[in-house]
């Protein structure tokens, strides 16, 4: 279990002050317009070349989504922008990779009607991150979830059948506020023949992926880091360190979304909110793509 985040009780009286005098001065509306109206929200590509990929795979495509943070800044309709991407682009599959509220489980109340909507077409998929185990109620989420389709993967994978290939998505508790982090577990069921997606809402546990001996995860998806949110000296260094929108570690991609919400400030500075697709594609592992849209 990685260490989590503790800011003083000082910084955090500031970061409440903060968050109240800006929502006072319309910080919801503010950030909804500015960030995740159509015309504003970022659309992510990424192309995932895998050696030998089956023929019934190819072009299969995930939507990646991170860090609504509901609460403050985010809450009822406000993703109206994302629910109309998803729904347009029709993904195989949607995986979400935590951090649903900002500070309790009330907060994504409000929000789960466009959650409902943000469904891939051969399966939903998700992990908690650290703002979710507030008061250990996130079970509540799991139950307003799973009836319409969310499979909450905690230490636990599921694989998805297409046409004779298959698809595995293995999740891990979060690194930092999970009880439990058991990778062995996750991957327990995981075929050497799949096509292997690691989720885990920080990218520093995606190593522990990486790096098992038992299967080869093509791919782990997370977020936690905002991009850096205000990517700007000083600013970004209040938030988690972030490695980059891609790293590569040997033959295991990790792909970092910069998510949809914010925390202290309803402000993004060179990290656009933003929805991430990951599609599969056969070939050499070098040949990696990444391009911006919107």
């Amino acid at each position: 279990m990685i260490e989590p985040r503790r800011f003083s009780r000082l910084r955090l009286a500031a970061f409440d002050a903060v968050e109240r005098v800006t929502v006072l001065l319309g910080a919801r509306r503010f950030y909804r317009w500015r960030y995740l109206s159509a015309e504003r929200l970022g659309v992510r590509e990424h192309i995932l070349r895998i050696p030998g990929l089956p023929p019934a795979l190819q072009g299969i495509t995930i939507a990646h989504l991170s860090d609504i943070h509901a609460g403050p800044f985010l809450s009822g309709a406000d993703l109206a922008a994302v629910v109309s991407l998803i729904e347009q682009r029709r993904p195989d599959f949607v995986c979400w990779t935590g951090d649903y509220v900002t500070h309790g489980v009330e907060d994504v109340l409000p929000v789960l009607p466009d959650l409902r909507r943000c469904v891939g077409q051969r399966g939903t998929f998700a992990v908690f991150g650290n703002h979710d185990y507030k008061l250990r109620r996130e079970w509540e989420i799991v139950a307003a979830l799973e009836p319409d389709g969310w499979h909450f993967l905690r230490n636990r994978s599921k694989t998805v059948e297409v046409d004779g290939s298959t698809v595995a998505f293995a999740g891990i508790e979060d690194p930092e506020e999970g009880k439990v982090i058991d990778v062995d577990a996750a991957l327990e069921l995981v075929g050497a023949a799949d096509v292997v997606i690691g989720l885990c809402h920080g990218p520093r546990g995606a190593p522990a992926f990486a790096g098992h001996p038992a299967a080869h995860v093509h791919a782990v998806l997370s977020g936690h880091t905002h991009g850096s949110q205000v990517d700007l000296p000083f600013l970004r260094d209040l938030g988690p360190p972030h490695p980059g929108l891609r790293v590569e570690l040997g033959g295991t991609t990790v792909f970092v979304a910069r998510g949809l919400g914010v925390v202290g400030l309803p402000l993004r500075t060179g990290a656009p909110a933003e929805v991430s697709f990951v599609t599969l594609q056969s070939g050499p592992e070098s040949d990696q793509n990444l391009s911006d849209a919107g």
